[in-house]
């Protein structure tokens, strides 16, 4: 079964699903640091079988972002 976006999340930052909300971001996640959103970029391309071009990988600062990129890619993040 695919993972789900606050799966993926909650295993790169290392915390509970119950800490992530459509606002969660580095502002709000103390793990949420350069290299970890990097691997997060990493790990939703691989799980998605998609590319961030790196126009959109800047754009990203939150949760709701990573939604709003992933739904321009045919993504159903609500599913």
């Amino acid at each position: 079964m695919p993972k789900n976006l606050f799966e993926i999340i909650s295993e790169v930052m290392n915390i509970p699903i119950s800490q992530i909300n459509d606002e969660s971001g580095a502002g709000t996640i103390e793990e949420w640091d350069s290299f970890n959103m990097y691997v997060l970029l990493n790990e939703i391309e691989k799980e998605f079988n998609i590319k961030f071009l790196l126009e959109e990988a800047l754009e990203i600062k939150n949760v709701s972002d990573f939604k709003k990129q992933l739904e321009k890619h045919g993504v159903n993040v609500n599913g």
